[in-house]
């Protein structure tokens, strides 16, 4: 199906796929009052170009001094920081039916960078958002308290968010992505053509070229969460993918799932069914559905708190030795497989 279809092609239909979503995204009712979007830059060394575009949008209301959560947002690939507008109507519509607590959004602009240092020193686009760009955010809303730093992604966005987060866990509060393009496998060598055949082309420019195997084994998240589970206990975890994703990312979303599940590491995973990658009207109801994590992380339900409490103090209290543990699972369709069946 995808012989005869290169990168660039790729590239030009998921440019295609972005402006649908933008216009979906546009064609909801904005209660009154869509807050103040603000679009700017800092000064940097990492970049070549010297500077970093970023927007910010503060809710409607907002005053100076007023004590809000930070949602730190990555575009997908070839993307910038303008695309925050397209979600506002959206987040603006759970505000208002009181699904969604009032915060700042933040979105920087990062092409097709991964949002990784590149190997080669060319641009240290990690460095600069977490060194630079996310403290300077914070700084401007007088936020300090850091499981009041979400961050999110979409795509390239969603890989960038995982990595970033992953490597990070002491800086957010909560991840949470849509359709992260990651790669189904814990190792360079072990890559297929599923994994890697709509951005072929960037792969040397990031990880070097040819591509240094230990250096995209440490930023990919699947690797550094089987590497480090235990660094990721206390974050809040999301993720999401289409089961019709047409670049695949369900190989690599469901891989990563099973190793968090495999370590003991509580996230929430859902495959959606029918969701293709980026979409329109679906991208909107999974945006929704990302939104509803957070404000759960936000303001935890009740119920859940004391089913988590529960939980904990029964494992601490009960002899359970008569089961076996929850984690990881054994392999069962291997195991128990007949010739000629799954």
């Amino acid at each position: 199906m995808y012989k005869n279809i290169n990168s660039l092609t790729i590239h030009k239909l998921l440019t295609v796929s972005l402006f649908f979503l933008l216009i979906a995204c546009s064609e909801v009712n904005v209660p009154l009052g869509k807050g103040n979007l603000i679009n700017t830059s800092l000064k940097t060394t990492q970049l070549p170009d010297g500077s970093l575009e970023y927007a910010v949008w503060e809710p409607p209301g907002y005053k100076i001094g007023q004590k809000l959560p930070l949602i730190i947002s990555l575009h997908g690939g070839g993307g910038s920081h303008e695309e925050l507008e397209s979600w506002v109507p959206s987040i603006l519509e759970e505000m208002a039916k009181g699904d969604f607590p009032a915060a700042i959004w933040s979105m920087p602009s990062a092409g097709r960078s991964f949002y990784m240092n590149a190997k080669d020193g060319s641009a240290d686009w990690e460095s600069v958002i977490v060194d630079e760009y996310i403290p300077a955010v914070m700084r401007q809303y007088d936020i300090t308290d850091t499981n009041n730093v979400v961050i999110t992604g979409v795509s390239m966005g969603g890989m960038g968010g995982l990595r970033i987060a992953f490597k990070y866990p002491e800086k957010f509060g909560a991840v949470a992505v849509l359709e992260p393009a990651i790669e189904a496998a814990f190792n360079w060598e072990a890559l297929s053509t599923s994994d890697t055949f709509y951005r072929e082309d960037i792969y040397t420019k990031i990880f070097g070229n040819p591509v240094d195997p230990e250096y995209w084994k440490a930023n990919h998240p699947t690797a550094i969460a089987n590497a480090h589970p235990r660094s990721l206990d206390d974050i809040n975890i999301y993720i999401e993918v289409g089961d019709v994703d047409n670049l695949k990312l369900y190989r690599g979303v469901e891989f990563l799932h099973r190793v968090l599940f495999d370590h003991g590491v509580e996230h929430e995973y859902r495959l959606v069914r029918g969701a293709d990658h980026v979409g329109s009207e679906f991208m909107k109801l999974r945006f929704v559905n990302m939104l509803g994590f957070v404000n759960r992380h936000f303001n935890p339900i009740e119920e859940g708190v004391r089913s988590i409490g529960l939980k904990k103090l029964l494992s601490a209290t009960v002899d359970d030795s008569d089961f076996e543990p929850d984690v990881p699972l054994k392999p069962h369709r291997r195991e128990h497989r007949k010739d000629g069946e799954l």
